[in-house]
C-alpha cells in the first residue's frame, strides 16, 4: 500500500467507531470460533497495511478478511517461542511482537526478525510507544524505556514499585504511561516522575487487571472491586456503572466514539456511552469467557480476544436484526400501536413485542390464540390489539382478555392475511376465502368476494375499500366492487397499499411497484431494477424514498427516480438492495400478507423476514467511506510459493501463475469485490467478484505489471491497489537473437523457393489466364441458371417461398426508407385436400398449375411477385401498394379463380375450384416488422375461410378505433 493511502487511513481513523446509540446486540457479530492455533488471544493490532493480528500461546496470527494465517516456530525458525503475549504497531508499516520466553521480534516486509534486548530479560508481557515514540515494555524483570536503540530498565530507584507482576499498560497523549501492578496499584510515569496510585487515591483494589484511555483523553482502571476513571489527581468510580462495582474487570477499552468497553465474568459485555450504561450477555462467544484484549481496527470494528473461544468481532451495520428466544423468529406481521408497545407476529412462535434491545415472548397473549402461526397484527381506535392467523381472528380488549372469531362466527375463512381499520367501527378482515368487516360481535361479510383469497385492505377518507387479492384488484364503496378505475391487474397478486399525499396509490406487487394516478396504471418493473420481484410491504421515510421488502432483501427506491422515469427524462432507475453484507441474517423478506413491515413511531422500518425483524434507521444509515487496503500476499509458481517481494524474475519454462490477494476491510468481507489486470496480457480488467485469487497458464516470456483493487462492503474501491512486476526469462531457443537467425535463415530459403516458383509460375501464367477465363464464363452461365432454379417451383414456375422471403425482406427495406405501402396477399385454394381425393394428385397439379398462373399474370412482375407459398397456399408481393388497391386485387384474383371453373366436386364451397385470400397492408418505416405483416396477412386468410371461403378479407388497418372487423367480399355460390 502507498503512503498516500496510508496517510488516508490514519486521517480518516477518528471518524469511524460502532455507534454509542446502538445497544450491543444491535451490531453485527461474527465469533471466529476455532479458526486460531489456540484459543487465548492475549493481544491484537492492526498493521499499517490493514492486517489484523493476534497474539496466542499458539502462535502469532495474522487475518486479511479471509482465513488465518500462523507463524509458529515451525513456520518462522527465527521465532523462539509459539507463546505470543503483545503486540503493538511500530508506526513504520511494522509490528512489535512479544513473547514469553522467546523475547522481542518486529515484523516488517513480510519478515519476523528477532530484537537484542539486555542479557536475563526473556519474556515481554506489554508493548506502547509514548508519545515521543520511545517503546515501552513489560518483561521478566522489570518495566523497560527503550530510546533511539537504547534500554532502560526502571528499578526503585525510579520511584517504580518493586519487580512484580504487569498486568496491563497504556500510553496516554500528553506522553505519559501507566502501568497496573498486580496487588500494588497503578504507576504513571510522566516526563521523567513517577507516582504510584493505590486504594487510598480511589482505586476500588489495588489488584488492578486492565488499563485503558479513553477517547477524551481519561485513564481507567479495571480492578478486582469494578472500574474506576482517574481525574483531578485520584480515581473514581462512576456511579452509572455501578453494577460492575464488585466485578472483576479483567479488560477495558475506550474507543474512538467516547464509548468505554468492560467485559466482567460471567455478566457479558458492558459498554459506558453518552452516559448511559448497559450490559449484555447474548453473544455466545462471551458467556462464561474471560475477555483478555480488545482493538479497534482502521474502519471502527471492535474486536474481542478470549481465554478459550478466540477471537469476535463487533462491526457496524447499515441494518440491524434482531431475534427473539422463542421457537420461530420467521416473522410475518409487525406493528406498533399507538403509543403502545410494537408487536411482532411470528410464524409459529406467535406474539413477540420489542423491549429494547431484545425480542420478549407475550406469553400471557399466546395462551389465548388458537394458533401460534401469526399472519397479520393490527390496532383499533379503542386500543384494542388484532391478531390474524391461520386460525381466524383474535381480538385482545385493552385488559388482554381475548374474544376469537372463526368460520361459526360468520368469517369466511380461517386464514385471516389482512386487517384493515373500518370507518363505520370495527375492523375489516381479509381472509383466504373473502372478506368481512367485524364489528362488535357480528361479521359482515362482503357477498361478492366469497372465495377472494385477500392480502392487503385499505380504506379511503370515503369510505372506499381497496381489496388487494392473489388475482388483482378490487375496490368496494357504496355496495358496489369493481376494478378501482384499472383493467383489475389480472396476473398481479397485490400485497400492500400505500396512499400518496398528493392522491397517488402506490402498491406492492408480486412483479414489482404500480403507481395509479387519475385512472393510469404505471407499472415499474424490468425499467426500475424489478426483474420480477414480489414487493411485500411499501414504507415511505419521508426523506423521498420508499422502502420495500422482497426476497432479494430490503430495497429503497426514491421517489424523484420514479417521477425521472415516468417523464421520460431518464430510461432505467434502480432500487438500492441491502441484504446480508448490510446485517441481515437471511435476505428473504417475509410477506403475502397485510403487515410484514411497520413504522415505528420514532420513524425507524421495520420489516420481517425468515430470521428475524430488521430495524432500518433513514436517518442515521452510516455506510463505510473507507477504501480498503489491498495487498499481494502470495505468489505461486507451478504450485510452489515464492516470495512476492523477490519474485521478480522468473523461469525459464513457467506454465503456472497464481496470485493470492486481500483487501483488509472487516465489516462485510463477503461483500468485498476485487478487479485484477496483468498488464502485458490482458487487455482488459477482469472482475473476480469475491474471489481473491487470479490464475494465469502457458505465459510467453515477457515483462508483466500484476495489478489488484478491490472495493468495500460500500462499493467504495481503492484504484490505487497493489501491484507486482515481474520478468518471465525465455529459454535458450526463445532467445531473441536465436529467433532473428531462424527468421533470416526463414528468409533466405523463402526467396531461393520464390525465385525457382517464380519460373515456373510464368509458364504456366497464360495457361492459366486463358483457363480461368473460359471456366470463369462456363461458371458464371452455371450460377445464373442455379439461382434460377433455386428461385422457382418446380411445379407451377412461379417463385418458391424461399425467393419469396428474400424479396419481402428487400421490399421492406425499400419501402421504408421511402416511406412507402407495402402489401401481402395469402392465397390458399379451398378444400384442395378433398378434391386431390376426389380427382387424383395428377389433377391437383394441374389445377395448382393453372391457379399459378392466374395469380402470376394478374400480379404481374417487376418489383410485384407471384410465388407458391407452400402446398395449395400462394403469395402475392405488392410494394407500393395500398390497402384498398390490394383488397380489390384479391376479389379479383377470387373473381378469375372462379370463373376458370375448374370442376371440383367435393367442395363444398362451390362446384368449382375457389380460394380464400388474406390481404394485410403496412407502412414498414412505422410498422414493426415483415413477420408481423405475414402474421396479419395469415390471421385475414383464417377469418376468409372461417366466414364460408371463396372470398378475400384485409387485416384491420392501423386504426386508434378498437374492435374493427376484417373488410371482406365474398362471391355467392
Amino acid at each position: 500500500m502507498s503512503s498516500a493511502l496510508a496517510a488516508l487511513f490514519c486521517a480518516a481513523l477518528p471518524l469511524h467507531a460502532l455507534s454509542p446509540d446502538r445497544a450491543i446486540p444491535h451490531f453485527s457479530y461474527v465469533w471466529y470460533e476455532n479458526q486460531l492455533p489456540q484459543g487465548t488471544v492475549l493481544s491484537i493490532a492492526q498493521q499499517a497495511d490493514g492486517a489484523i493480528w493476534a497474539a496466542t500461546y499458539g502462535g502469532l496470527v495474522r487475518h486479511s478478511g479471509e482465513g488465518f494465517q500462523t507463524l509458529s516456530p515451525r513456520e518462522v525458525p527465527e521465532l523462539k517461542s509459539s507463546a505470543i503475549t503483545s503486540l503493538a504497531d511500530d508506526g513504520k508499516g511494522g509490528l512489535w511482537v512479544g513473547s514469553l520466553n522467546g523475547g522481542l521480534y518486529r515484523y516488517h516486509d513480510r519478515k519476523l526478525e528477532p530484537v537484542a534486548l539486555p542479557a536475563g530479560i526473556e519474556s515481554v508481557l506489554g508493548i506502547v510507544t509514548d508519545t515521543d515514540g520511545a517503546l515501552w515494555l513489560t518483561t521478566n524483570a522489570g518495566v523497560m524505556r527503550i530510546v533511539d536503540g537504547k534500554p532502560h530498565l526502571f528499578s526503585d530507584a525510579d520511584g517504580f514499585p518493586p519487580r512484580g507482576f504487569y498486568r496491563a499498560m497504556v500510553a496516554d497523549a500528553e506522553g505519559g504511561v501507566w502501568i497496573a501492578y498486580d496487588g500494588v496499584g497503578v504507576v504513571h510515569w510522566s516526563g521523567g516522575r513517577t507516582r504510584l496510585y493505590n486504594e487510598g487515591d480511589g482505586l476500588p483494589s489495588n489488584a488492578v487487571y486492565s488499563l485503558a484511555v479513553d477517547a477524551a483523553g481519561t485513564p481507567w482502571a479495571g480492578t478486582q472491586s469494578g472500574p474506576a476513571y482517574f481525574a483531578a489527581g485520584r480515581f473514581h468510580r462512576n456511579p452509572r456503572a455501578a453494577a460492575l462495582n464488585d466485578a472483576r474487570i479483567y479488560s477495558i477499552y475506550g474507543d474512538r466514539s467516547g464509548a468505554v468497553w468492560f467485559a466482567p465474568l460471567d455478566i457479558g459485555l458492558c459498554r459506558l456511552a453518552n452516559g448511559e450504561f448497559s450490559c449484555d450477555n447474548s453473544l455466545p462467544g462471551l458467556r462464561g469467557e474471560t475477555v483478555r484484549s480488545f482493538f479497534e481496527d482502521h474502519e471502527g470494528n471492535l474486536w474481542i480476544g478470549t481465554t478459550s473461544s478466540g477471537l469476535q468481532r463487533l462491526s457496524q451495520t447499515k441494518l440491524v436484526t434482531i431475534v427473539g428466544d422463542g421457537v420461530s423468529n420467521a416473522v410475518r406481521a409487525v406493528h406498533q400501536q399507538p403509543g403502545g408497545p410494537l408487536w411482532i407476529g411470528t410464524d409459529g412462535g406467535g406474539l413477540l413485542t420489542y423491549r429494547g434491545p431484545h425480542l420478549e415472548t407475550a406469553h400471557r397473549y399466546n395462551q389465548q390464540l388458537p394458533s401460534q402461526l401469526i399472519r397479520t397484527v393490527q390496532s383499533d381506535a379503542q386500543g384494542r390489539l388484532w391478531v390474524g392467523g391461520t386460525e381466524g381472528v383474535t381480538r385482545f380488549e385493552r385488559d388482554g382478555r381475548a374474544r376469537n372469531f372463526g368460520l361459526a362466527d360468520g368469517l369466511p375463512g380461517t386464514i385471516v392475511f389482512a386487517f384493515a381499520p373500518a370507518r363505520e367501527g370495527g375492523m375489516w378482515t381479509g381472509t383466504l376465502q373473502g372478506v368481512a368487516r367485524i364489528d362488535g360481535e357480528r361479521v359482515h361479510v362482503i357477498e361478492g368476494t366469497r372465495g377472494d383469497d385477500t392480502r392487503a385492505i385499505h380504506e379511503e377518507a370515503d369510505g372506499r375499500v381497496w381489496l388487494g387479492l392473489r388475482s388483482g384488484v378490487r375496490c368496494f364503496h357504496k355496495g358496489v366492487l369493481d376494478t378501482c378505475g384499472t383493467d383489475g391487474l389480472a396476473g398481479a397478486s397485490v400485497f400492500a397499499f400505500h396512499p400518496d399525499a398528493n392522491g397517488d396509490m402506490w402498491l406492492g406487487t408480486s412483479i414489482g411497484i404500480l403507481r395509479l394516478r387519475g385512472g393510469k396504471v404505471t407499472r415499474y418493473q424490468a425499467n426500475a431494477g424489478f426483474h420480477g420481484d414480489a414487493v411485500f410491504a411499501l414504507l415511505d421515510d419521508d426523506l423521498g424514498n420508499l422502502w420495500f421488502s422482497s426476497n432479494r432483501g430490503i430495497g429503497r427506491i426514491a421517489r424523484a427516480d420514479l417521477d425521472a422515469l415516468d417523464a421520460g427524462t431518464v430510461k432505467q432507475v434502480a432500487p438500492h438492495w441491502y441484504g446480508t453484507a448490510d446485517g441481515m441474517l437471511n435476505a428473504q423478506g417475509n410477506g403475502a400478507s397485510q403487515s410484514p413491515a411497520g413504522r415505528s413511531e420514532d420513524g425507524q422500518l421495520w420489516f420481517g423476514t425468515a430470521k428475524g425483524v430488521v430495524v432500518v434507521d433513514p436517518r442515521r444509515m452510516k455506510g463505510n467511506p473507507l477504501p480498503p487496503p489491498v495487498a499481494i500476499e502470495r505468489l505461486f509458481v507451478d504450485g510452489s510459493e515464492v516470495d512476492p517481494g523477490s519474485a521478480t524474475q522468473l523461469g525459464p519454462g513457467v506454465e503456472r501463475l497464481e496470485f493470492h490477494f486481500a483487501a483488509m476491510s472487516y465489516v462485510a468481507p463477503a461483500a468485498v469485490r476485487y478487479r485484477y489486470q496483468l498488464e502485458g496480457f490482458d487487455r482488459e480488467w477482469r472482475e473476480a467478484g469475491n474471489d481473491r485469487r487470479a490464475f494465469y497458464t502457458n505465459l510467453p516470456p515477457g515483462d508483466y505489471t500484476f495489478r489488484v483493487k478491490a472495493s468495500n462492503n460500500d462499493g467504495v474501491w481503492n484504484e490505487e491497489g497493489d501491484q507486482l512486476a515481474l520478468t518471465l526469462r525465455p529459454h535458450w531457443h526463445q532467445t531473441w537473437w536465436v529467433r532473428s537467425l531462424a527468421v533470416l535463415a526463414m528468409l533466405a530459403l523463402a526467396v531461393a523457393i520464390v525465385r525457382m516458383r517464380l519460373r515456373s509460375a510464368h509458364r504456366r501464367e497464360i495457361q492459366l489466364t486463358m483457363e480461368v477465363a473460359r471456366r470463369t464464363e462456363a461458371l458464371r452461365e452455371a450460377n445464373e441458371r442455379l439461382e434460377r432454379i433455386a428461385a422457382q417451383d418446380a411445379l407451377t414456375g412461379i417463385a418458391n417461398r424461399r425467393e419469396f422471403n428474400h424479396r419481402l425482406l428487400e421490399a421492406w427495406q425499400r419501402q421504408a426508407d421511402q416511406d412507402e405501402a407495402l402489401a401481402v396477399l395469402l392465397v390458399d385454394v379451398d378444400e384442395f385436400k378433398a378434391y386431390n381425393d376426389a380427382h387424383g394428385h395428377l389433377a391437383g397439379d394441374a389445377a395448382l398449375t393453372r391457379v399459378a398462373s392466374i395469380i402470376a399474370e394478374r400480379v404481374g412482375d417487376g418489383e410485384r411477385l407471384a410465388a407458391r407459398y407452400g402446398g395449395e397456399e400462394f403469395a402475392a408481393l405488392l410494394p407500393g401498394v395500398d390497402r384498398d388497391s390490394a383488397m380489390a386485387l384479391a376479389n379479383e384474383l377470387v373473381t378469375l379463380v372462379h370463373a376458370a371453373a375448374m370442376p371440383h366436386s367435393a367442395s363444398q364451397v362451390a362446384p368449382v375450384i375457389t380460394i380464400s385470400v388474406g390481404v394485410a397492408c403496412a407502412r414498414p418505416a412505422r410498422a414493426e416488422t415483415p413477420e408481423a405483416l405475414l402474421h396479419a396477412a395469415d390471421e385475414a386468410l383464417y377469418a376468409a375461410k372461417d366466414a364460408g371461403r371463396n372470398r378475400a378479407m384485409a387485416a384491420p388497418a392501423p386504426s386508434p378505433t378498437s374492435g374493427e372487423e376484417p373488410a371482406e367480399t365474398a362471391l355467392e355460390s
